[in-house]
């Protein structure tokens, strides 16, 4: 139980000090693992291990749906906004038809949204690192509202 509980308080901590985009980084590999788990539910027909993930990924993309600022994200808000809609209904196909390719689907439009904003968080830090450098100072962050 000892290891379990510094698991969670490491994982507790990493959240607390992430920044903004590493922590939706953090949210689509998150979904992408439960995603994965699921498929392996339907592959042994274990069930209860489908629906608990499903469920799993249902939140995850939920919150980022939640997330999303719609006037300041503009065009890029509303398409993503339809990703996670289409997201959200191949998993409700997927727990009521146990239909791996519903699973697989969302693998797929996931893995490349979590692939562009790991590259735009690799941007951002070497754009501040070279700003250090240059200017001796870095940019300040801009938040992400919430509309939840």
């Amino acid at each position: 139980m000892f290891p379990h509980r510094l698991h969670n308080e490491y994982r507790h901590n990493e959240v607390a000090t992430s920044s903004q985009g590493k922590l939706i980084i953090m949210m689509y590999e998150g979904a992408l693992k439960c995603t994965t788990l699921a498929l392996e539910g339907i592959d042994t027909k274990d069930l209860v291990k489908k629906g608990i993930y499903i469920k799993k990924t249902h939140d995850i993309i939920n919150e980022l749906s939640c997330a999303l600022d719609m006037e300041k994200g503009g065009e890029v808000a509303q398409k993503l906004e339809s990703l996670y809609q289409f997201i959200l209904h191949q998993l409700t196909l997927a727990n009521v038809k146990s239909d791996p390719k519903a699973l697989k689907s969302i693998v797929k439009v996931l893995t490349p949204l979590m692939e562009a904003w790991k590259e735009l968080l690799d941007n951002k830090v070497n754009n501040q690192t070279d700003n250090v450098q240059k200017n001796g100072a870095t940019r300040s962050h801009k938040k992400i509202t919430s509309r939840c």
